[in-house]
């Protein structure tokens, strides 16, 4: 049985600065406007003031479940 060499595949780099131009593009359909000053306990504090309690760990759960489905 002979060994066939591995298919070479054709990568295609992304172009940044079009990823960059759609990404604000769609930024601005989506209405989002970014905060330089945001940080993580800026977050966590407009997420305790939403009523999300952070023990529940809604976000990691979310995440384990659309990977893994609802079996887990």
């Amino acid at each position: 049985m002979a060994v066939q060499p591995a298919a070479q595949q054709s990568f295609r780099f992304a172009d940044k600065d079009e990823l960059n131009r759609l990404m604000d593009e769609l930024e601005v359909q989506i209405g989002f406007v970014p905060d330089p000053d945001a940080t993580p306990e800026k977050v966590r504090q407009l997420m305790l003031a939403d009523g999300i309690r952070p023990e529940e760990n809604a976000f990691s759960r979310e995440i384990v479940r659309l990977r893994h489905g609802d079996d887990e």
